[in-house]
């Protein structure tokens, strides 16, 4: 008869606690598969945001140059116009002095065909003397356009080209949006402690941090504090009201996007509450 084996407690008790070394991992694991998949949401939604701000800067960049099109050629169409206005006008002028030297031309021609040699004689030399003065009118330059056809102006657009074709991206160092720690929020009367935390893979460190409170009845926010602490206590809030809080990070590059919102109960009245309840603390 052969005698059934047992495990002995000691190796019971190494595979134990080999399974909670296991177990602690696999629990971590799941944590940061959370994370990672909260990660591809997050990208998502930056991306739809930052397209929308890149299409924005685009937009108003184009609005610029529109903008700066319709000058320039408001300055062509005034170049156009005072052009033609001085061809304009030497075609007046010079149409009227042609019609006047035409009618001059054909006068001598008549009297050069009468057959009256003492009536010519008393008016050739009034007639010679206004031909050449006819014609000294006709001087230089009468005969030379006063405007070019050309439009003396050249669009120096090499500094915007080269501007556009620089335009890129600039690597933003701003800190990651904190996190805060449910956890570790609560009320006590009219006082609200809140705490936050820089996300576990943050590569860029924050320098400080801003933390906003609406008033209490669903208004605007405001900076109840600004520095480099994780925690803080904001003391005189009303009694038995509801108010939102949100952390933002922020260094020498910029500020980072707020964190998610959270919303704060305070006391009925002046009981001590050491600790929230579900319905006194609740993260959105």
């Amino acid at each position: 008869m052969v005698t059934p084996w047992f495990p002995s407690s000691s190796l019971q008790s190494q595979l134990s606690q080999a399974l909670n070394g296991l177990s602690d991992r696999a629990k971590e694991a799941k944590e940061f598969l959370v994370q990672l998949r909260n990660m591809v949401q997050q990208i998502q939604e930056n991306s739809v945001e930052f397209e929308a701000c890149l299409v924005a800067q685009c937009d108003a960049l184009i609005d610029a140059l529109n903008r700066r099109k319709a000058q320039l050629l408001a300055r062509v169409n005034k170049e156009h116009e005072h052009k033609l206005k001085v061809v304009r006008d030497q075609i007046s002028h010079c149409t009227v002095k042609l019609r006047q030297t035409t009618g001059l031309m054909e006068y001598c021609l008549e009297v050069i065909k009468e057959n009256d040699p003492s009536g010519f004689l008393q008016i050739s030399d009034a007639l010679i003397r206004r031909v050449h003065l006819t014609e000294d009118q006709w001087g230089k330059g009468t005969l030379t356009p006063r405007m070019t056809t050309d439009f003396d102006l050249s669009l120096d657009n090499s500094p915007l080209l080269q501007s556009i074709h620089q335009l890129d991206f600039v690597q933003m160092k701003v800190p990651a949006t904190p996190i805060l720690q449910l956890e570790e929020c609560c009320t006590h009367n009219n006082s609200a402690t809140l705490s936050w935390k820089q996300p576990p893979l943050s590569a860029v460190p924050a320098e400080g941090y801003i933390l906003e409170l609406d008033d209490g009845n669903g208004g605007q926010f405001r900076e109840v504090y600004v520095g480099k602490e994780t925690m803080c206590t904001v003391d005189g809030l009303h009694f038995n009201s509801t108010y939102n809080a949100r952390v933002k990070a922020f260094n020498k590059t910029g500020v980072s996007q707020y964190s998610k919102t959270l919303v704060l109960q305070t006391s009925e009245g002046k009981a001590l509450q050491q600790y929230p309840s579900e319905r006194e603390l609740r993260g959105i």
